[in-house]
C-alpha cells in the first residue's frame, strides 16, 4: 500500500505540472479539494461530532499546514524539476521534531541530531546555493516539507480523537476555501480549459486515492517502516521527468538525494 501510494501521488504531481501550465495554482488546488471533498462528506454521513474548541484549532492547523503545503509544491513544480520539488516535499519528517519543539516545546533527543544534520546537508546538495546563484524556487519547495510537517503532527495528535475521514474532509473545505480567497486575491480565474479537464480528474481522483492507500498503510504498518518506504515516490518523480521532460539530476543530486533517504531511514529506525 506504501508503494501504491508513492506511485499515485507521483501521477498527482505529474498530472499537475502539465496543468499548471495553463491553469492558475490556486485555481487547481480548489478544484482537487473540491472534489475530494464530494468523495469524504457521503462516508461522513452520521459521523460528525461536537469537538472542544482546541479541537478546531488543530484541525485549522492541520488544514492551513496542508493547504500550504500543496500551494508551495506546486508553485516549485511551475519552476524546478519534478524530482526535486517531490524530494524537497519529501523532506517534511525531516522537519518534524523543530515543528514538536515550536509546538510544544518537547526538546530535540541528542540522538536525532545526527540524522537531521545528514539530511539537511542533503538538501543543501540539492539546492546547490553559491554566493551568486540561488534558486528561490527550490526554497519554495522546501516550504512545502514544512507546511506538510505541521499538518503530519497535527494529524498525529487528531488521530486520537477525531475520524481520519473527518480530519481529512475538514481539510478539503478548509483548503477548497483558502484557495478560493487566494484566486480572488491574484484576480485569477476558477475556469479549466476543456482539453485539460481530464488531467484536472487525474489530479483529484489521485490525490483522494493516494491519501486513503496513505491511511490505510498506516494503519497496517508502524511508521519507521511506511516511512523509508514511501521515500520510493522521489524514484517515481524521476522516472516521470526523464521520460516526459528528459531531465537528469547531475551528480551532487544524486548524493543528496542518497543523504536525504539515509537520513529518513535512520530517524524511522529511531522512531522504533
Amino acid at each position: 500500500m506504501t508503494v501504491a501510494y508513492a506511485l499515485t501521488l507521483s501521477v498527482t504531481a505529474l498530472a499537475a505540472k502539465i496543468v499548471q501550465e495553463e491553469v492558475a495554482v490556486a485555481a487547481l488546488v480548489f478544484w482537487q479539494s473540491l472534489v475530494c471533498l464530494c468523495f469524504l462528506l457521503p462516508q461522513q454521513k452520521g459521523h460528525w461530532e461536537r469537538h472542544s474548541v482546541t479541537v478546531w484549532k488543530v484541525h485549522f492547523l492541520r488544514s492551513v499546514g496542508g493547504f500550504s503545503a500543496f500551494v508551495f509544491y506546486y508553485y516549485a513544480l511551475n519552476h524546478i524539476p519534478l524530482v526535486e520539488a517531490s524530494l524537497l516535499r519529501t523532506c517534511a519528517p525531516l522537519c518534524v521534531p523543530f515543528v514538536v519543539l515550536f509546538m510544544h516545546k518537547v526538546n530535540i533527543p541528542a540522538r536525532r541530531w545526527l540524522p537531521l544534520i545528514i539530511g539537511f546537508f542533503g538538501v543543501v546538495l540539492i539546492i546547490q546555493p553559491t554566493p551568486k546563484d540561488v534558486n528561490y524556487w527550490h526554497i519554495v519547495g522546501f516550504l512545502s516539507a514544512i507546511g506538510l510537517a505541521f499538518s503530519m503532527v497535527a494529524t498525529r495528535a487528531l488521530s486520537k480523537s477525531v475520524r481520519s475521514e473527518e480530519t481529512m474532509a475538514v481539510y478539503f473545505a478548509v483548503s477548497a476555501f483558502l484557495s478560493l480567497i487566494l484566486v480572488w486575491i491574484q484576480g485569477a480565474s476558477l475556469s479549466v480549459p476543456m482539453h485539460l479537464l481530464g488531467w484536472v480528474a487525474v489530479v483529484s481522483i489521485t490525490l483522494y486515492l493516494g491519501m486513503y492507500l496513505y491511511t490505510r498503510a498506516y494503519t497496517y504498518a508502524p511508521a519507521s517502516i511506511v516511512s523509508p518506504i514511501s521515500y520510493i515516490g522521489v524514484v517515481f518523480s524521476g522516472v516521470w521527468g526523464w521520460l516526459i521532460w528528459g531531465y537528469i539530476p547531475n551528480f551532487l543530486a544524486f548524493i543528496g538525494m542518497g543523504c536525504i533517504f539515509i537520513s529518513i531511514l535512520y530517524s524511522a529506525r529511531l522512531s522504533r
